[in-house]
């Protein structure tokens, strides 16, 4: 990368993090844009050109990457600069030019308190076998929560961590646990290839940065089927679109089998959303919680996955809750707005009705007791 691009670059990345913004936007012919508070913000900066993006775009990447970016027009990867910090990026074409997405990745992984996540993770990290599944939407912090979860076992228990990732995001240094991090395109080819061979590696948990096909999902519930802790994230909004997802990835006359493999070896589900804080200073976690007991394993067996919201009310002992449960607690602590929660809630009506001290079943709209 030529001085100017990197300078250009180097200058974005500083006023992003002076700014406590989480991404930054970069367009051919259009000025930079920040990601602040989910707002965009623009930066009085140059309009890069075309040529001056694919100039600096490319020195980042590696053969395996520019090979991807060349077929796909689109890739992820990561890069440390210098004095700056750590970013996730994604760059692809719109238009035929070139357009750059990078978002701050802390050098220091936070903690659940920190996050603001339910501590009934730390109970879930340290289980020593089985599946964990981290569901929510893109830009939910999926990733900072997995990250969260390893650096807890790090400090917590003396374990073999193997991670896949694509790119690695944050970097883990060894305290209690012994950590490999291995990155597609880098270290191993694909998810699958790369868990073909994990269990060779003598672990004790797993961690996948993403499934995405069903080949990359069977060998994720077998690794956990050997005894494995394997944690890793899938798409949709909440714990039911998460199994949706799962369900998904396999044909209809297969969905039977999975479940029942799920309630053998599936553990937890955490759904998550970031919200904006009532003090506009930041995005807040709402996480619903599934914690594998005897009867959310009978219902999955059984098929009813419509019975799973039911069970997260009733489990409150035990850790679960659901979406509106998070909801109302981070309204009643003041933490989100009234607005902001029933805008977020897939059942605003039983939330208002919740803020009332009204508690009712939402998989039948009858009062919990009654």
């Amino acid at each position: 990368m030529a001085n100017e691009e990197r300078k250009f670059l180097n200058d974005c990345l500083k006023k992003l993090i002076a700014l406590n913004g989480t991404d930054l936007h970069l367009k051919a012919g259009e000025c930079p844009r920040f990601r602040v508070r989910r707002k965009l913000v623009a930066f009085d900066a140059p309009k890069p050109a075309n040529v001056f993006l694919e100039a600096m775009v490319q020195p980042l990447l590696n053969s395996y990457q520019k090979g991807l970016f060349e077929r796909n027009k689109a890739v992820d990867f990561a890069v440390q600069e210098e004095g700056v910090g750590r970013f996730r990026v994604n760059a692809f074409y719109q238009k035929g030019e070139l357009a750059v997405v990078l978002r701050v990745v802390t050098d220091k992984v936070p903690n659940f308190a920190n996050l603001g996540l339910p501590l009934i993770l730390e109970k879930i990290a340290l289980e020593q076998r089985g599946l964990v599944l981290i569901a929510g939407p893109v830009g939910s912090g999926k990733s900072t929560t997995i990250a969260s979860m390893i650096d807890y076992i790090n400090h917590q228990d003396e374990r073999r961590i193997i991670t896949v990732e694509d790119p690695i995001e944050y970097l883990h240094r060894d305290d209690k646990s012994f950590i490999s991090q291995r990155e597609i395109g880098l270290d191993a080819e694909s998810f699958l290839q790369a868990l073909r061979y994990v269990v060779r590696q003598d672990p004790d948990v797993i961690m996948i940065g993403e499934i995405r096909d069903a080949e990359t999902f069977q060998a994720a519930l077998a690794a956990s089927e050997t005894g494995r802790l394997v944690i890793t994230t899938v798409h949709g909004k909440n714990v039911m679109q998460g199994f949706e997802r799962v369900l998904g990835f396999f044909p209809r006359d297969q969905h039977s089998s999975i479940l029942t493999e799920l309630s053998f070896n599936l553990r937890a589900v955490i759904s998550q959303r970031l919200l904006p804080s009532a003090d506009s200073n930041g995005l807040i976690p709402a996480c619903e919680v599934l914690i594998m007991n005897p009867s959310a394993a009978k219902v999955m067996r059984e098929g009813r996955l419509e019975k799973i919201a039911q069970i997260m009310q009733n489990g409150v002992q035990e850790g679960m809750q659901t979406f509106n449960r998070a909801l109302l607690e981070l309204f009643q602590k003041e933490t989100i707005t009234r607005e902001e929660a029933l805008t977020a809630s897939d059942n605003p009506h039983s939330l208002e009705m919740n803020m009332k001290g009204i508690f009712l079943d939402e998989s039948s709209g009858s009062i919990l007791g009654s």
